[in-house]
């Protein structure tokens, strides 16, 4: 028994450690600035920094004459001593074709150049930015209920422990799923998340978690940042609705779900007359407007739809805090 359990407690330990959220590398992120080549000054560009693993990073790059038109293109590079590299051939149809692209990001700034055959290089540089939604922090209108400030998990339950309270007014998956004890309807829900810097991870295994409305109708939380949106994706409600744009910000960066839910409608004899509606802002962008859900998504509390239940933070075996959880009721 005692060489049994420590072979568990050994193979948890590495599970563990290979899932472990790390420290802001200072290379992922957003970035943002312009071409200081003067015929190129008015022209667009922008990136996206994914870190792949420590030593290699990905960019995506928006490049156009314009935001609208702008492409969005990607190119992995290698990252060593914290400084990136990229090179390669970027196709810019609307700029004139084939360009040579060379960048590198050394001190939170990423700089570089794009090169057309026959033609002088133009240079750009951008800069690390960190993006604030515009209802981060947001207090509780008149009339709303206050679920979670970051003092007590009172409104909350699951088996057998409470959630981890972090000590900055956020609380911490910590090993099972999270509900409020009381059932709430239709109305508004405001929470705030940060997903966990894991480079070593890619996909699901990255920063998940999930948000369940009447603890029936999910919205995904996930680490996608410098993914093109998806109904698996942050944002998206699995086998429903994918995202209109991409809202995503890095991991370690707080970000909003703003959602207003019309919940479904029943006769007397509890038969659905309305499907449940489902309008959602993600980082003060809206992704979802007035999306109709037929029925709940996969993995909440039950099949069967109802007009109230609780809010359900999904555990998905990564450290993604919550804070600032409150709801205003319809009605």
């Amino acid at each position: 028994m005692k060489i049994s359990m420590f072979v568990v407690t050994l193979l948890l330990t590495v599970m563990m450690i290979g899932a472990r959220a790390e420290e802001d590398d200072a290379i992922m992120g957003n970035y943002q600035g312009g071409f200081t080549s003067p015929d190129w000054s008015s022209r667009y560009i922008r990136a996206q920094v994914v870190a792949l693993s420590e030593v290699a990073h990905r960019a995506v790059l928006f490049i156009g004459i314009d935001e609208t038109s702008a492409a969005r293109l990607e190119i992995k590079g290698r990252t060593r001593d914290g400084i990136a590299e990229f090179k390669d051939t970027l196709a810019l149809d609307t700029l004139g074709g084939a360009h040579a692209f060379e960048a590198r990001i050394e001190g939170e700034t990423l700089t570089g150049t794009l090169k057309k055959e026959g033609a002088l290089p133009v240079v750009f540089a951008l800069k690390r930015v960190f993006l604030q939604p515009p209802t981060l922090g947001m207090a509780p209108p008149e009339g709303a209920v206050l679920l979670f400030d970051g003092s007590n998990t009172d409104l909350w339950e699951r088996w057998p422990n409470t959630w981890c309270l972090g000590g900055d007014g956020s609380m911490e998956v910590c090993g099972s799923n999270f509900k409020t004890i009381a059932e709430y309807g239709g109305g508004t829900y405001h929470l705030e998340f940060r997903t966990p810097f894991m480079p070593r991870e890619s996909g699901q295994g990255r920063g998940n978690s999930g948000v369940y409305v009447l603890g029936r109708y999910e919205v995904q939380v996930l680490d996608s940042f410098g993914s093109e949106p998806k109904d698996n994706l942050c944002g998206g409600i699995y086998q429903f609705a994918v995202p209109a744009v991409d809202a995503v910000l890095p991991p370690l960066q707080w970000q909003t779900y703003d959602i207003t839910f019309t919940a479904p409608e029943f006769d007397t004899a509890g038969n659905k007359i309305k499907n449940a509606r489902i309008h959602v802002l993600h980082n003060g962008l809206l992704i979802h407007d007035d999306v109709e859900l037929a029925s709940g998504t996969p993995g909440g509390i039950s099949d069967k739809e109802a007009a109230a239940g609780p809010l359900l933070l999904q555990d998905h075996g990564n450290p993604v805090r919550f804070r600032n959880i409150w709801f205003k009721p319809a009605n």
